[in-house]
């Protein structure tokens, strides 16, 4: 097997095997969901939060970064808001202070990842274009501040990322009519993330999609994140572990220990 020496988004160097991500982009004739995907979506909604908007979470807890032979530990803070904003910030034992940081919507995107010299260093732009939240993807899919530039389609069930465990399936990307072809196109593709659900529970299950090194080579990296352990704080679904996987490997697991909800 071949491997690849490549930068994350939070800005460690990793090797990992070199495996494509498996999403196969689905065109959406507008940045809305169909009849199908906003029942969907609605159902989603009900299972998070009862259907009642949340504006912003916190999530403070344990983590534990690999990287190679590198087992690092500390403490993680994960906060967003419906604005577009997000921060995980880990404090490890032996690499020191580690943030990423997103802020904007639609093609106003903007990342950034940090290491323990504070220096904030940009990524390549269309890893950035991620529809839902990585960390919590049901804050990002409320029914209500749908933004209209963000397109869902109703995949049925079936598979989600490397495993083989039937989920209902979800898939968005960000789709902008009005920007050249070439341009839409491009993002559509490289937005697109795969939604697991659990078939019982509407909760996510499991998250997939791809990006690219810092440097915008063209070699897609496959990124896969596992939630479970759900509980609820003030009347919503909290994931309290999360686990995000680079090729098929272990890079990052999180322990929430707390969580704020409004």
């Amino acid at each position: 097997m071949k491997y690849a020496l490549l930068l994350t988004a939070c800005g460690y160097l990793l090797t990992a095997p070199a495996i494509a991500s498996a999403a196969n982009p689905t065109a959406a004739s507008t940045g809305s969901a169909g009849a199908s995907a906003t029942s969907l979506l609605t159902q989603i909604s009900n299972a998070f939060s009862g259907g009642n908007v949340v504006h912003q979470v916190q999530l403070t807890g344990s983590a534990t970064w690999h990287a190679g032979s590198l087992n690092d530990s500390g403490s993680a803070t994960l906060s967003a808001a419906n604005t577009g904003t997000s921060q995980l910030q880990l404090v490890l034992s032996s690499s020191g202070t580690r943030t990423e940081a997103a802020s904007g919507q639609g093609t106003n995107l903007a990342c950034t990842w940090s290491g323990e010299d504070a220096v904030a260093h940009n990524i390549d732009p269309g890893n950035c274009w991620r529809p839902v939240l990585w960390f919590l993807p049901p804050l990002s899919l409320q029914p209500s501040l749908l933004p209209t530039y963000l397109g869902a389609v109703d995949m049925g069930s079936g598979p989600v990322g490397f495993g083989t465990e039937t989920y209902r399936h979800l898939q968005s990307q960000l789709v902008f009519p009005d920007l050249t072809g070439t341009l839409t196109s491009d993002i559509m593709q490289r937005s697109t993330a795969d939604l697991g659900l659990d078939p019982s529970s509407f909760l996510p299950a499991v998250l997939s999609y791809s990006i690219r090194p810092d440097n915008g080579a063209p070699i897609p990296i496959a990124v896969e994140i596992h939630y479970s352990n759900y509980q609820t704080i003030n009347g919503v679904k909290i994931p309290f572990t999360i686990e995000r996987y680079i090729n098929g490997t272990l890079q990052l697991e999180i322990a929430v220990t707390s969580a704020q909800v409004n």
